[in-house]
């Protein structure tokens, strides 16, 4: 099935063009002119894809919140000749995904099915479990085992143990596992993730013994770690 695509674009003739070109060639397309339409078609609905004019600090504004609150969204944007460079940095995506006006229909379709790829292959790789040691991470069921042994974790413990696992023998600050795990910042006496650690680690001491660790990392965070 081809990704659902919405397309934000202020030259009404362009996004004419274009979305009857990817309709053309059997995508399912969502053409709007305004950024406050495109944020209630992404409320009212899901898509794939977003292919975004970029031409000002508003375009670049839509881009950046649309890449936070929808990370399974791919954004493409399409750069305008005229753009100021400073408006160009402040936006989140990679180069690979800003294509500089003018391009030929034929090169955003290709930029179009090389993030619908990426994406695809993201999803995929999601799927499967996240091994370290002993221990396994079922993200599609949000389980966890060791040697094949349910371990019985609060919704928050699993995010916790899994972002670790994620990065098993390095070491991830609080700075990023208080807004991963929690969805909020990392207070300076905030010492709710501390409590979440301790109960993890007594899970995991039941099952694994001393073969799987949280060990603290000082002044940093912590990291996951097998022997």
């Amino acid at each position: 099935m081809q990704p659902k695509i919405l397309l934000v674009h202020h030259d009404s003739v362009f996004e004419a063009l274009l979305a009857d070109f990817l309709i053309f060639c059997a995508y399912d397309v969502r053409a709007v002119y305004s950024l406050s339409d495109a944020i209630l078609c992404c409320k009212q609905s899901s898509f794939e894809i977003a292919v975004i004019d970029l031409s000002n600090a508003n375009d670049c504004a839509l881009i950046n919140v649309l890449s936070g609150e929808y990370p399974d969204m791919a954004v493409l944007a399409l750069v305008s000749a005229d753009i100021d460079e400073k408006i160009l940095h402040r936006c989140a995506l990679p180069k690979e995904q800003c294509l500089h006006l003018p391009t030929p229909l034929v090169d955003i379709l290709t930029q179009i099915k090389e993030l619908a790829q990426n994406r695809e292959r993201k999803r995929l790789q999601a799927l499967e479990p996240i091994k370290v040691g002993p221990l396994v991470i079922d993200e599609q069921h949000n389980s966890a085992s060791i040697n094949g042994a349910h371990i019985n974790l609060t919704g928050t413990e699993f995010s916790l143990l899994k972002l670790l696992a994620k990065h098993a023998g390095k070491p991830v600050s609080k700075a990023v596992i208080y807004p991963e795990v929690l969805g909020r910042p990392h207070g300076q006496y905030d010492r709710a993730i501390d409590v979440h650690i301790s109960s993890v680690r007594h899970k995991l001491s039941d099952f694994a013994g001393d073969s799987l660790r949280i060990e603290s990392v000082r002044g940093v965070g912590y990291l996951l770690t097998t022997v």
